[in-house]
């Protein structure tokens, strides 16, 4: 979906069925890394690097359209209950329309309207973001291929879906993973850390299948694929991703 200026979505919803359009690009500091600085003499300090990054927030400033002035009430009910999230979801923002953000809203819809404003509602919420954005093409499913490409500055943690029986092996580069037993298919979801299967709407995990500690990653640069088995399909959906 193409995303005019001002337009985003959050909440599986699109903004611009509720009449709403940001104002401006809001200000977008970027993900910090944590770190602990511990002083001792000589005006030197020690650094723990804890190699992970903070959430952050932004501020966003919107106004909505109504169609009168009797249905604005109603239309700042609609638009808070769009933005009444208990858990993250996509966020697409149509000044970075190529990634896709994971975003939850911390503080509701603060309407600041009056009637000199018109059919215009003007208003601001604030959303809190996980530190890595996903780029869109990150999100397409590769079939039986022998080398990705990762053009991010960051290692991604891919789905890997196996069609397939059996012991099976696969490689990325260096990094051997093998599966025992394996019937019919197998995902292996390297951002959850879990394997499992679909039997019609149950899920069945299948961690007991695989005989390997770390999840497989995707390297900065070039990442060479093989396997060994009865495999009739391997996928890997890559979820390339970048720091916010």
């Amino acid at each position: 979906m193409e995303y005019k200026r001002g337009q985003f979505k959050i909440n599986g919803k699109h903004s611009e069925e509720f009449t709403v359009y940001m104002r401006d690009r809001p200000e977008r500091p970027s993900a910090g890394r944590v770190i602990e600085l511990r002083e001792r003499p000589g005006n030197d300090s020690i650094v723990t690097d804890f190699k992970y990054y903070k959430n952050v927030e932004r501020v966003i400033s919107c106004y909505a359209k109504a169609s009168d002035f009797e249905s604005v009430p109603f239309l700042e009910n609609e638009i808070s209950n769009w933005l009444d999230t208990g858990s993250y979801s996509d966020f697409i923002v149509y000044y970075d329309p190529h990634y896709i953000y994971q975003a939850i809203v911390t503080s509701p819809p603060n309407f600041t309207g009056q009637r000199k404003n018109g059919l215009l509602i003007p208003f601001e919420f604030t959303v809190s973001m996980r530190p890595f954005k996903q780029s869109r093409t990150g999100s397409v499913w590769r079939s039986n291929e022998k080398l990705l490409s990762n053009t991010e500055n960051y290692p991604s943690k891919p789905k890997i879906h196996i069609i397939g029986s059996g012991d099976i092996s696969f490689w990325i580069d260096d990094h051997k993973y093998d599966l025992k037993q394996i019937e019919e298919e197998i995902f292996i979801d390297s951002f959850i850390e879990e394997s499992y299967r679909y039997l019609g709407n149950q899920l069945q995990t299948l961690d007991h299948k695989t005989l390997f500690k770390d999840y497989p990653i995707l390297d900065k640069g070039e990442n060479k694929i093989k396997w060994t088995g009865n495999v009739k399909e391997l996928r890997i959906q890559p979820r390339w991703w970048t720091k916010v």
